[in-house]
């Protein structure tokens, strides 16, 4: 008896196959790199890949099925929405905070969409295929305008113009033999070069989500490094004056010290007393007693050079560190701040005043001598500041 060999798999059906088994691989690369970059974009690709997963799978199965249960439809609407998700993910990659839900209406225009292609007279498949190019070319506009990497963009819009031409081919071919198993055999071979394409796909997302996930490393590093600087910054600020705090003297003044002995000049000290304070907190509350302080801290603050340092020093003292300040000059400073303190607001019963002292140091004399020296010029001009009638048993004397 004859031997009758089973008839082989047509060719368009294989690249079929073909072009589906590297879209699965795509598909499954684009969920694994999605576990490590979690970008909205990456997610609309997924989607977008299964769907085309979806319509390969149709249009291998559709031949084989009875005429009753044409599937046309939903493979077009399957082909159509993967073109939709592949454009919401480049917009989403420019834009991630775009991509609401209520986009999802687009939906109805591509059932719509799939309607009409399937239902075509002249050929479903053609129709189908310039849908697809159109979106195709979009997408290489698109990503041709999308920033990253360089290399990235280029793979992919030369891969999404490449497939744009390849399925205007494809249509204009199915125009004239209107069923694909009926295109010559170079047609059935698209397959092929639509796998080889995906690949070229698969390297430029990688190339060009590995980019995007860098710069947002680098933007979280920055934010961070940001925050530290503000932690460490408030680690040494005064919460209710916002000055330094006395813990960050000793660092400054290190550092002052070594620059001025390098350098040759005087480093200088004032010490200011905010006078009659403990009256202020007693008849008028503490509130008002820290609106003074800040009040005080801001005055400072303003007649300082950048170079000088302001410091809440305790309780209602404040030290302003001098570089570059010989004796005349922080004696000049410390008479101008005592007698040019402006009216504080809601004071109006006591007027506040500051007392300043201030001093000079010495190379070769430890720091404490300078400040004890500042404190006890502080003192004699509080004594001077004292009101007639004013009790001053309760000056504290100098340190």
């Amino acid at each position: 008896m004859p031997h009758h060999a089973k008839p082989l798999m047509p060719v368009y059906e294989f690249s079929l196959l073909i072009q589906a088994a590297g879209t699965g691989l795509l598909f499954l690369l684009l969920v694994l790199v999605y576990q490590k970059i979690r970008l909205p974009a990456l997610l609309e690709w997924i989607v977008s890949w299964g769907l085309l997963l979806v319509g390969l799978g149709l249009l291998w199965v559709a031949p084989r099925l009875e005429p009753q249960r044409d599937l046309a439809f939903f493979t077009h609407a399957a082909l159509l929405a993967h073109a939709l998700f592949l454009l919401r993910g480049i917009r989403r990659l420019r834009d991630p905070a775009g991509g609401r839900l209520a986009d999802l209406v687009w939906f109805l225009p591509v059932l719509l969409l799939a309607l009409l292609t399937s239902s075509s007279k002249t050929s479903p498949s053609a129709m189908l295929a310039f849908v697809l190019a159109a979106a195709y070319v979009t997408a290489t506009v698109f990503f041709a305008a999308t920033p990253g990497s360089t290399v990235g963009r280029l793979l992919l819009s030369i891969s999404f113009l490449v497939w744009g031409v390849e399925q205007t081919v494809v249509g204009a071919a199915l125009l004239r033999f209107h069923e694909p198993a009926r295109l010559p055999g170079t047609f059935q071979n698209v397959g092929f070069v639509a796998m080889l394409l995906e690949m070229m796909v698969a390297v430029g997302v990688i190339l060009l989500l590995f980019e995007a996930s860098q710069i947002r490393l680098a933007s979280e590093m920055e934010q961070l490094r940001h925050s530290d600087l503000l932690l460490k910054e408030k680690s040494v600020r005064d919460p209710l004056t916002g000055l330094y705090n006395r813990g960050h003297f000793n660092d400054v003044l290190r550092r002052e010290l070594v620059s001025a002995r390098l350098a040759g000049v005087a480093v200088s000290v004032l010490l200011a007393d905010v006078d009659r304070f403990k009256q202020i907190n007693d008849r008028m509350g503490h509130a008002v007693g820290d609106d003074v302080l800040k009040f005080v801290a801001n005055y400072l603050t303003s007649c300082v050079r950048d170079s000088d340092f302001v410091f809440r020093w305790g309780g209602d003292e404040f030290l302003v560190l001098l570089p570059r300040t010989g004796e005349a000059a922080a004696a000049q400073k410390a008479e101008e701040r005592a007698r040019r303190l402006p009216h504080i607001p809601g004071t109006e019963r006591l007027s506040p005043s500051v007392s300043v002292g201030w001093a000079t140091h010495r190379t070769g004399e430890d720091f404490a001598g300078t400040l004890a020296e500042a404190d006890a010029r502080m003192y004699a001009m509080k004594l001077r500041n004292r009101e007639p009638g004013e009790p001053g048993s309760g000056l504290p004397p100098p340190s």
